[in-house]
């Protein structure tokens, strides 16, 4: 008989290399519950080709943003760029070089606090249509102009599982909505968040305990679903 292992489920994709050895212990599936999708390009390329031309402080909370964004760019921007997490970083920098990042932040609300004490007089937000309200209501208490340009949407892909895992990682509240919309867990399982907002979805839906993450990295969310099934192996 196998011997059963100690299933993580993540809600979103993840790259090879978001992917650190898994032990022999846990087993990792990856069913995404949310889809993104880029705003056709006829209705931000103006707009964008626009800010290319000109020295703007550029805001990126995703890399989903980065790659909706520089699709449209043909050259180089003098934007002094602002971002959240690692994965968006390293978008900015395979494009825009490390130079272009003025500063950057493990969350949105750090990255407000960053943003606010550089003393902007503006910036423009590259966002999704799911977002969350942290930033953008932080700049606007500080009196920092923010033009705001949605370039891709979140659409939820809920889908009912046949088998409950022991662990479930969520890195958006849109990703939350969706896997609930659709299934139950045990009370038994341990549930994994990228942020407090995210946490605080969760516990619209269910009492399970729930571990957050202070960082806006999916490694890290993974990393530290890995430590816990090591000290919590199934017996």
């Amino acid at each position: 008989m196998r011997e059963r292992k100690f299933t993580i489920l993540s809600t979103s994709v993840l790259n090879e290399e978001q992917i650190p050895e898994m032990p022999d212990s846990v087993d990792i599936q990856i069913i995404p519950f949310i889809e993104i999708v880029p705003v056709p390009l006829e209705i931000i390329k103006t707009r964008i080709t626009q800010l290319a031309s000109e020295k703007q402080n550029i805001i990126f909370t995703s890399a989903h943003a980065v790659k909706s964004v520089t699709r449209i760019l043909l050259n180089k921007t003098d934007w002094n760029i602002y971002c959240v997490g690692k994965v968006t970083r390293h978008a900015i920098e395979s494009w825009f070089g490390r130079i272009a990042i003025a500063d950057s932040a493990r969350n949105a609300k750090d990255l407000s606090d960053l943003i606010i004490s550089s003393h902007l007089s503006r910036a423009v937000f590259f966002s999704g249509d799911q977002r969350l309200n942290i930033l953008p209501e932080n700049l606007k208490k500080a009196n920092i102009p923010l033009e705001e340009i949605v370039v891709y949407e979140t659409r939820l892909t809920p889908r009912h599982l046949t088998e409950c895992p022991d662990a479930v990682l969520f890195f958006s509240p849109t990703a939350v909505n969706s896997f609930f919309s659709v299934n139950t867990i045990s009370a038994d399982v341990i549930l994994f968040a990228m942020g407090d907002t995210t946490a605080s979805m969760i516990r619209q839906y269910v009492p399970n305990p729930v571990i957050i993450s202070a960082e806006a990295d999916k490694t890290f969310v993974l990393n530290m679903a890995l430590e816990y099934a090591g000290k919590h192996p199934i017996l």
